[in-house]
């Protein structure tokens, strides 16, 4: 009934009006339809209590005491809190100048007093729907472009660290090789250190610098408590003349220090002890484990999904939620299936060759929006922002990036673009192209002036006696394809059917944009018109003939109605192009002498006479009989 996302969510609708019948009729209707209503009597109120609990939607009275309805309207506009609140004023007023002011002020729509409760419902609903639907799909816009830029500053924290990691190992590394932080000789036999080649900077701090080094022994080295391993170790190397690695922690002074230690056996119950400081980087290797466990853990857990792919098209790696994505129940499944990404996923054939496209000239896309199928065969829209991958060379190695699902946003998107056009049909249904451009512009009241407009009017002779002798809906289906076809004719000629009376039917040429040519595409639309309708008498054995006046004059043209809009046209032209019809015959096209001297040269005419005019005394006027046929 209501466009909610769920049943127990009742958009809230906020009523003003100062008068308590009204009010109390609205907030009944409103409540019975399952909204939830909360009526002010007064301008002021109102703006307090949208400001304290802004409303789905506003109904608003204009003429109200200390405030008027359109300086509510302005005020809540500016507030950010509920300028996007949609405002329907619902008011006696209905003069045009007043609904112009109204809609200036911010209204988004306009009901006359005394309103139809249908009417009220269904201005309601569709402005609620449209708020749902710009609400949701700016939410769902906010929560994705969140979603994504979290995960990539996740991203770019893991590279930067990982680069940074990267760094400090090779250089930690580069250190390494080519130097040795220390190197010293040991006698097994005497348990003593025999010299010391290399002691830098940072190792001669961790010892006192008063204490001399050389000579001592393996305990005054090392810990007390260690110094028998490492005697085993040495002993093992010399009884095997094999060179031993490992790694070793030492405690000196209170700072443990870890240490890559070569023990190479030099003969004579000697050893040479190689001990590198690896304490930076094996602190530098735990970060990094941390930070790909880290990073392993986003991936595996982000809602978005995740990819490597391939130069040629496949993937290389995804996350759970990429396969979920795609209808997978795992990514080793989507791996497994999924052989080719352009010919088994995108819709659109030459879809990954413009993704790749795009890749070679920037290096990066971002929000690719295609259509790809999942693993059941459905279609869903996705978005892809990705990089590509590349070796210290340039060389490309694969391309990575995320993927959202985007379906439930373009779905929203499509509602709503359905509903503008729509909106756009019905008006321009009703009113020509630039006259709608300037109502929906805010223009209002509309009306021109034009010096030479073309009008003509035409009646179906027979017909309301036809009209007692036929069923209402053989009646109407007939009307319906005789004046179908006079449409297709004023369309083929470019003319402005107005309006339809009955069985009259009237269209005029020469605006709402002036051309030279209106008063030839009127005349020859009427022999047209004779001749379509003996179309149809032939093809329904029906006897109807046509009434057609034309006259060629000043017209004022503007837009009317209040909540129903018609373009239509004032002035002695219609009057008299009006007389030229229900003075004419049966089967004629009676024309003024001015029409007549118009087309002078293009069509052919007999001059009927002079007639009696209501309004306009005697006139002299012509039948059109047809176009001047020129031989060669």
């Amino acid at each position: 009934m209501n466009p909610t996302p769920a049943d127990n969510v009742k958009p809230e609708i906020l009523v003003v009006d100062d008068m308590p019948a009204n009010l109390a009729l609205l907030s009944s209707i409103l409540k019975q339809k399952g909204y939830k209503v909360r009526a002010v009597t007064n301008g002021n109120i109102a703006i307090q209590s949208a400001f304290a609990a802004p409303p789905d939607l506003i109904l608003l009275d204009i003429l109200m005491p200390v405030i008027d309805g359109y300086d509510v309207c302005q005020k809540l506009k500016a507030n950010p809190l509920t300028s996007e609140i949609p405002v329907i004023f619902l008011s006696a007023l209905s003069e045009g100048v007043d609904k112009a002011k109204a809609f200036k002020s911010g209204g988004i729509d306009y009901i006359t007093k005394p309103f139809e409760v249908e009417e009220v419902f269904a201005r309601v609903e569709n402005q609620l729907k449209q708020r749902f639907l710009q609400k949701e799909l700016r939410k769902q816009s906010e929560t994705l472009h969140q979603q994504n830029l979290q995960l990539q500053a996740e991203i770019n924290s893991r590279h930067l660290l990982e680069s940074k990691l990267y760094a400090s190992e090779q250089k930690l590394r580069a250190i390494f090789e080519a130097m040795t932080d220390i190197v010293i000789a040991v006698n097994i036999q005497e348990g003593q250190i025999g010299d010391i080649d290399i002691l830098p900077t940072n190792w001669q701090q961790l010892y006192d610098n008063e204490i001399d080094l050389v000579s001592q022994i393996i305990e005054q080295f090392f810990q007390v408590e260690t110094s028998s391993i490492w005697l085993s170790i040495l002993q093992q190397s010399l009884g095997t003349s094999h060179t031993l690695n490992f790694d070793y922690t030492i405690r000196i002074k209170g700072r443990d220090i870890c240490l890559a230690v070569t023990v190479s056996p030099l003969g004579n119950h000697s050893a040479m002890l190689v001990g590198r400081d690896i304490t930076d980087r094996q602190l530098a290797e735990e970060a990094l484990r941390i930070a790909q466990e880290r990073y392993h853990s986003i991936v595996e857990n982000a809602l978005e999904g995740i990819f490597q792919s391939s130069p040629e098209g496949r993937y290389l790696s995804v996350n759970p939620a990429l396969a979920s994505i795609y209808g997978y129940s795992s990514p080793e499944e989507l791996l497994a299936s999924v052989k080719d990404i352009q010919k088994q996923l995108y819709v659109e054939p030459k879809r990954r060759e413009e993704f790749v496209a795009v890749m070679e000239k920037n290096n990066t896309v971002s929000a690719f929006e295609s259509m790809v199928y999942r693993k059941d065969g459905s279609v869903i829209w996705i978005s892809e922002t990705a990089r590509a991958v590349r070796d210290s060379t340039g060389k490309l190695l694969y391309y990575e990036g995320i993927v959202s699902n985007i379906t439930d946003r373009k779905i929203a998107q499509e509602a709503l673009k359905f509903q503008q056009v729509q909106t756009e049909e019905l008006l321009l249904s009703i009113l020509p192209q630039p006259i709608a451009t300037r109502l929906r512009s805010g223009e209002f009241p509309i009306a021109d002036y034009f010096e030479d407009a073309s009008v003509l009017f035409a009646d179906l002779v027979g017909f309301t006696q036809l009209s007692a002798e036929k069923t209402p809906r053989d009646l109407v289906k007939l009307l319906n394809e005789i004046f179908s076809e006079f449409d297709r004719l004023a369309e083929k000629y470019q003319l402005e059917k107005i309006k339809t009376i009955g069985d009259a039917y009237m269209v005029v040429g020469g605006l709402p944009i002036p051309r030279l040519d209106a008063p030839e595409a009127i005349a020859q639309m009427a022999l047209d018109m004779q001749q379509a309708l003996a179309e149809f008498n032939h093809k329904n054995s029906e006897s109807f003939q046509l009434r057609i006046g034309i006259h060629i004059g000043p017209v004022v043209a503007g837009v009317i109605g209040k909540s129903k809009f018609i373009y239509d046209l004032w002035g002695d032209t219609v009057n008299i192009a009006s007389r030229m019809e229900s003075n004419g015959l049966p089967g004629k096209i009676q024309v003024s002498s001015v029409t007549k001297e118009r087309l002078n040269q293009q069509f052919e005419f007999e001059e009927r006479g002079k007639i009696l005019v209501k309004g306009k005394g005697e006139m002299v006027t012509y039948w059109l009989v047809g176009r001047i046929k020129y031989e060669g």
